[in-house]
């Protein structure tokens, strides 16, 4: 009960203050203020030391509608942040007081407390220890009838300088960016004395004409020597300029860059990239490199036959404005084509009436330039005919990539290459590797168009006949020359045109007529024999011959019937490529016969004549050796472990040879003679075989076990070679 009554009796008080307080008048100043204002507010550094005389200045003014109310006696302070100090302020109109490195009291006098309105003006000076960002002085009226407030006088730049681009501007082949302003952060940033500024654009942009008149200086640089600008033609510009001493402003330079791209530019973006001596580094974008619109236009894609050069034309290429003015004058339109088409001829230009020059052509390239010379106020075409030549073994789509003087990446189809001939087999069979006279599959060879296969190529230096050649890989041997006829068509071949060569490698085929009809030819009753050296895998045959690729480097014919008095066959000379190959297929698959030999074991040991085979002992009258860091060992001990029978073992004393045979492989040595023969192939050792006492022939082991498909292998610590 006590307590409710308690709470009660405490309301009823609350409630009597409450209005006690509400019908006191306020004690104290009512809305008195100031007009306060910094006259200006200076970038600088975290650590700068700023006197009175260089100091912005800040005034608290008082306010018309509140005259005297500047009291005589009145204080009111300023207060620096933590990172600031004051360094001899000034204080103009009224006494002042440094109470510590943050603290200046102001203390109004009869001078401020006078009728009109009076102001006080305090120049900030202070030093600066680690400061970041903007820095303020804060105004505490304490009880004078001053506005309270914080007030920035100063802004800590970050780096030396900054770096805008006042617009990004259009530009084409060459042109001019936005002008790039370059401003200290604070006076003093970049020091005196000589300074470089480098200005460095992207890749394939070189400065176009840059001098010492595209720099110019303001503020603080006002009245810089430039003494040497460097690397116009280039991507990197470098400036070195000297600015002025003792500078009580900010410095600026300015830099209208000129700009031009080379043919490989990137349409888009142009930025530049900035740094120097005490230039802070940075990125503008000044430009953006882009063409205009245009339509191009093939009136006819026409065939073009691959690996010839007679009448191997397009149809008519119109590159025409969709805009006015697209065509930049004193810029290239590039054409380019696959690196498998030269363009051999421009012809055929007079639909164009825009003012352009086509280039003179040698023909060794896959592309070209036209060059704008006037930029028209009409909308303006380029017409024109092209004459290529293509690869021997390519087809498909001939498209060509435009672009330059206005006109952004287009692609057209120009042409179509059709491949002159196909090739085909019924199913592949396997053939095995080291074996003599194997059947394999005919081969079709088809003319995609009448007369692909000339009786001649277009000029034939030596009168000598269009020929096809099937060429098989390397290892492999036509046993018998095949039967060759044409089976449809008009075609006609020679007839005892058909022969080996190449070391019947290849089956060379002579042209008597060429067809008016698409014919085939048929070559049948093939036998092939493969040497030990034909990897596993597929057996791929070459269709090609100078009746079939005309444009080979070392084929006998040349571009337009003309003979280059000053080229050669290991030269590339107009429309010419380094491909033979018309097409190739697979005939068959190469395949190793299963292994008849039994296995063995042998183990030699250096200086001694007894040796095991399969873990049998066995004794020889000569031990083995070693020289010139070769294992030589007799010649029949070898052979044996080898797997070759004493019956496969023969010496000719003519001419100091010995043959050894195992299986299908025959390998024959020399006394004193590096080359071994292995099925008449030779190859190099970089020993010789040679006769020791009593009598023997001794041979390096390596070198004859692997030539008869052995394996050898050396232990150093046993001084032990073992053959399996």
């Amino acid at each position: 009960m006590r307590n409710k009554r308690n709470r009660r009796l405490m309301s009823v008080l609350l409630t009597l203050s409450l209005l006690v307080t509400l019908l006191v008048p306020m004690v104290g100043p009512a809305s008195a203020k100031s007009l306060n204002s910094v006259n200006k507010v200076l970038s600088t550094s975290d650590d700068a030391t700023i006197s009175a005389a260089a100091a912005p200045v800040l005034t608290i003014r008082e306010d018309d509608d509140f005259l005297n109310h500047f009291v005589n006696g009145d204080t009111f302070r300023l207060v620096l942040p933590s990172t600031a100090e004051w360094n001899n302020p000034t204080v103009t109109g009224a006494a002042y007081t440094v109470r510590t490195d943050q603290v200046l009291e102001i203390t109004f006098n009869a001078a401020t407390a006078g009728p009109s309105a009076d102001s006080v003006d305090i120049a900030l000076g202070v030093i600066l220890d680690g400061a970041e960002g903007e820095v303020a002085v804060k105004v505490e009226a304490m009880d004078a009838a001053v506005t309270e407030g914080s007030y920035t006088f100063l802004v800590v730049g970050e780096g030396d300088t900054t770096a805008v681009a006042e617009s990004v501007e259009t530009i084409g082949k060459t042109g001019t960016g936005g002008i790039i302003r370059i401003e200290e952060t604070y006076i003093g940033s970049v020091a005196d004395g000589s300074q470089t500024l480098r200005l460095k654009l992207p890749s394939n942009f070189t400065w176009n004409g840059m001098d010492a008149a595209d720099i110019s200086f303001a503020g603080g640089f006002s009245g810089a020597v430039i003494t040497n600008v460097a690397g116009d033609s280039t991507s990197t510009l470098t400036v070195t300029f000297d600015p002025p001493d003792n500078r009580t402003q900010r410095g600026t330079i300015y830099v209208t860059p000129r700009i031009k791209a080379d043919n490989d530019a990137s349409y888009g973006d142009v930025e530049v990239s900035i740094d120097g001596t005490e230039i802070s580094d940075a990125d503008v974008i000044v430009a953006k490199y882009a063409d205009y619109g245009v339509e191009i236009t093939v009136d006819e894609v026409k065939d073009i036959i691959a690996g010839k050069f007679d009448d191997q034309k397009t149809g008519k290429v119109t590159i025409e404005e969709n805009v006015r003015s697209t065509f930049l004058a004193g810029r290239d339109i590039n054409i380019e084509f696959p690196d498998w088409v030269k363009v051999t001829r421009i012809f055929d230009t007079t639909g164009t009436d825009a003012d352009v020059t086509f280039p003179t052509l040698d023909g060794k390239d896959s592309n070209f330039d036209i060059t704008v010379n006037t930029t028209s106020n009409s909308t303006d075409k380029i017409e024109f005919k092209l004459e290529l030549s293509v690869e021997g073994n390519m087809s498909g789509d001939i498209e060509a990539v435009v672009n330059g003087a206005g006109i952004e990446d287009y692609k057209v189809v120009v042409a179509k290459a059709v491949a002159p001939v196909s090739a085909s087999c019924d199913t592949a069979q396997d053939v095995k590797i080291g074996v003599q006279g194997q059947e394999v599959p005919d081969i079709v060879i088809t003319e995609n168009i009448k007369g692909a296969i000339e009786e001649k190529a277009e000029v034939d230096s030596t009168g000598a006949t269009g020929e096809v050649v099937v060429e098989l890989p390397t290892g492999v041997k036509f046993a018998a020359t095949p039967e060759v006829e044409v089976i449809e068509g008009n075609l006609e071949l020679k007839d005892d045109g058909a022969r080996l060569t190449d070391s019947d490698r290849s089956l060379t085929i002579a042209v008597d007529s060429e067809s008016t009809k698409p014919s085939k030819i048929k070559v049948s009753g093939i036998k092939l024999t493969l040497d030990r050296t034909v990897p596993e895998g597929d057996l791929m045959v070459k269709v090609k011959g100078n009746a079939i690729v005309e444009n080979y480097r070392s084929s006998e014919g040349w571009l337009n019937g003309t003979v280059d008095p000053n080229g050669d066959s290991t030269d590339i000379d107009a429309g010419e490529f380094d491909t033979a190959t018309a097409v190739k297929f697979k005939l068959a698959n190469c395949v190793t016969p299963a292994d008849q030999v039994t296995k063995t074991k042998s183990v030699f040991k250096i200086g001694e004549m007894t040796y095991t085979v399969n873990d049998r002992e066995m004794t020889m009258d000569v031990a083995p050796y070693i020289k010139n860091e070769r294992t030589y060992m007799p010649l029949r001990f070898v052979a044996n472990a080898s797997g070759v029978a004493d019956s496969n073992i023969m010496w000719n004393d003519a001419d100091q040879s010995v043959v050894l045979i195992k299986g299908d492989r025959v390998v024959k040595l020399i006394i004193g003679d590096t080359t071994m023969l292995v099925n008449g192939v030779p190859f190099m050792m970089d020993v010789a075989p040679e006769i020791a006492d009593p009598g023997r022939t001794m041979m390096p082991i390596r070198w004859v076990a692997q030539a008869l498909g052995c394996t050898v292998t050396w232990d150093d610590t046993t001084q032990t070679v073992t053959v399996e």
